[in-house]
């Protein structure tokens, strides 16, 4: 049902946040579950489907959104402190929930960080990253606007940036960020993919202009 949920909640995305993008994180949990058989899979595969589903840049309301998740996982009679646990691992796993300070997670939430992480690692990331940037009506690239460094989470919500700046913002930074050593193991190349496909948008860039 909590798959259903949110397939249902994210299947007209078209921003790169649909429920491809939610089906690829779960399989990269189930990953990481390996080689951590004792951590608690349900909370983890819970967490994972429902990550997305009050997610600020895509709902006009976002706390309402939320309401209707933890009304959700109340009406499946979960026990309170596992929706208190997933309602707190999605609060706090985001990028831009850590830009003003590291959020502690505990190896549940590290896990479904990783997952999330990973989908924005690689050759996928790259598709995702351009599917947001078009719905948006971003500019893929423009030398005059640099990336910015060091942003808080209010200035990195509101950024006005091009596609390619957003690899330099966040995608690029991943890599150092993942916590579990499966997901280490399963982002090696990715980066590379990433930094290859920019260096070749700079590099045709510059040869056309």
């Amino acid at each position: 049902m909590i798959r259903d949920f949110a397939y249902n909640t994210h299947s007209e995305n078209n921003d790169g946040h649909d429920f491809n993008h939610i089906r690829r994180v779960a399989g990269l949990a189930q990953k990481i579950l390996e080689t951590y058989s004792h951590v608690d899979k349900f909370t983890v595969l819970a967490t994972v489907y429902l990550h997305d589903c009050y997610d600020q840049k895509l709902f006009v309301d976002s706390l309402e959104q939320k309401v209707k998740v933890i009304n959700f996982l109340s009406k499946l009679e979960i026990e309170q402190d596992v929706i208190d646990k997933i309602i707190y691992i999605i609060d706090n796993m985001s990028f831009s929930a850590n830009m003003d300070g590291q959020k502690e997670l505990d190896l549940v939430g590290q896990i479904v960080q990783d997952a999330d992480r990973l989908d924005s690692m690689g050759a996928i990331a790259i598709n995702r990253a351009l599917e947001y940037g078009w719905s948006h009506s971003r500019k893929l690239y423009d030398p005059s606007i640099k990336p910015r460094h060091d942003l808080s989470k209010d200035e990195y919500r509101n950024s006005e940036g091009t596609t390619i700046n957003h690899f330099y913002e966040k995608l690029f930074l991943l890599s150092d960020k993942l916590n579990t050593e499966e997901a280490r193991e399963l982002a090696k190349g990715r980066d590379q993919i990433m930094h290859d496909f920019v260096t070749g948008i700079e590099r045709d860039w510059i040869e056309v202009s």
